[in-house]
């Protein structure tokens, strides 16, 4: 009986070690894991300090020239020399709008800081409605410098020299081209490169339709003309690196205006609707970890985000007041007089033109959804769901109208195909995208009564 109690006390003792293990382990995990956004790890804070790079880059002919000349040449060769020679003069096209001037953008000062670094890369990608092939129109990285409670955003022009594998003979080995041929992970690895970062840690893509929803969501009053000037990079001067600056001072002053006057947007609901409209290896936790560190760091001054252009490139770069709605109007009419088309027109017809393609599509995935071709109604329907294509509809209720139809669409199929999993992926992020809307004021009747109606 004793070396039964004996045994038992032996095997409780064993399971107990075993627990206290397992839970360290855990325990450790965790230290791990929130030590990023706690103390200094002085691996973490080594691993992503800003690092000395070689002045010297040897190329594809493996001759050994000046980096920085090097992609300023490339870059220059890719825009146009026509182009980029009127980058350094004014242009009197848009001189009655108001902008202050900004030389330091575009030039290397050496800033000292050894402290931990979070690099996230933001890219807006150029695809058709419908169209799964991105080009990388717009390439921007988030810096956090965690431990300052700072953030640098550096914008890169997309014409920017990469080796896409295309012959030297075309324009094509720009970073535009290099995330669609050689995808992501090289597309980032050149984006650090470029940016002079060890290495990028997340990234965010959305195209023309989400940075639409993301644009009304952080309470801009027209997405659609804040997009148009923000996408423009022959009117106000300065080709593309102009437009590039511009980008990213829109991205510093939505972001001063978001951290300072919405304190729900640290609500984890709210971050994870704002990440359902990008495509995103961040989560809500990591994003709202981020945030809170900043925020403890009195985060929200003017002078806590720094703006560059890289590659370095000297230029009295236009400093526009993006969170002046009538500054928008303005610029977006002289881009709508520089294109030749009435004001408010472009608008007209992106509603017809992406109301006639999703209308075409619901009508091919109800039939057939009815015929039991799950796998075609999902083919139909999928690249749509991912670009949120409805986003770019006007009319609050038609956007709503084609959003529900796609996603019971959607739905019905995964579950016919058994794979409740991506059936239920697609609720949530619809739920999720509702979230952010929650406050639109437009409740009168639907256009359409049901879906039947599309197929009359």
């Amino acid at each position: 009986m004793r070396k039964v109690k004996r045994k038992s006390k032996n095997i409780l003792k064993h399971l107990s070690i075993i627990a206290g293990l397992f839970f360290l382990a855990i325990a450790g995990i965790l230290v791990f894991v929130f030590n990023i956004f706690s103390e200094p790890s002085d691996e973490f804070a080594k691993k992503n300090s800003a690092t000395t790079f070689s002045p010297f880059i040897r190329t594809g002919t493996n001759t050994i020239v000046n980096r920085k000349q090097h992609e300023l040449d490339n870059a220059k060769k890719a825009a146009g020399n026509k182009e980029f020679s009127i980058i350094r003069t004014s242009t009197d096209f848009n001189k009655d709008i108001p902008f202050t001037v900004d030389k330091k953008a575009g030039v290397v000062y050496k800033k000292q800081y050894n402290g931990r670094r979070i690099n996230i890369c933001v890219t807006g990608v150029d695809s058709r409605i419908g169209s799964n092939f991105k080009h990388a129109d717009a390439n921007h990285v988030l810096s956090i410098l965690i431990d300052k409670g700072e953030i640098e955003i550096t914008s890169i022009p997309r014409d920017t020299y990469a080796d896409a594998g295309m012959p030297d003979t075309t324009t094509q080995n720009i970073i535009a081209v290099l995330r669609p041929a050689k995808g992501r992970k090289a597309y980032l690895n050149r984006i650090a490169q470029i940016a002079e970062l060890d290495t990028i840690h997340y990234y965010m893509e959305f195209g023309f339709s989400q940075a639409m929803g993301i644009i009304e969501w952080l309470g801009y009053d027209n997405s659609k003309q804040t997009l148009q000037v923000l996408r423009s990079r022959k009117v106000f001067g300065g080709g593309d690196w102009q437009r590039t600056y511009n980008q990213g001072k829109f991205m510093k002053q939505a972001m001063l205006k978001s951290f300072n006057n919405y304190g729900g947007m640290f609500g984890d609901l709210v971050l994870m609707g704002g990440l359902s409209l990008t495509e995103t290896n961040l989560t809500s936790g990591t994003l709202n970890a981020i945030l809170k560190k900043l925020k403890e760091s009195d985060f929200g001054q003017s002078e806590d985000v720094t703006l560059r252009v890289r590659p370095e490139f000297p230029y009295d770069y236009k400093n526009f007041d993006f969170n002046d709605k009538d500054i928008i109007a303005h610029m977006s009419a002289k881009v709508d007089q520089y294109s030749g088309t009435n004001p408010g027109s472009s608008q007209v017809s992106t509603d017809s033109l992406v109301i006639n393609e999703l209308r075409n599509a619901v009508r091919k995935a109800i039939r057939s959804d009815s015929s039991g071709q799950a796998t075609l109604t999902i083919n139909t329907l999928k690249t749509y769901f991912q670009q949120k294509a409805w986003l770019q509809i006007t009319d609050k209720n038609t956007r709503h109208h084609y959003r529900e139809t796609i996603k019971n669409l959607l739905v019905s199929a995964y579950k016919k195909k058994k794979e409740p999993a991506n059936a239920e992926k697609v609720q949530q992020l619809i739920e999720q995208e509702s979230n952010l809307f929650l406050n639109n004021k437009n409740k009168s009747k639907p256009e359409f009564e049901s879906d039947l109606e599309l197929i009359q």
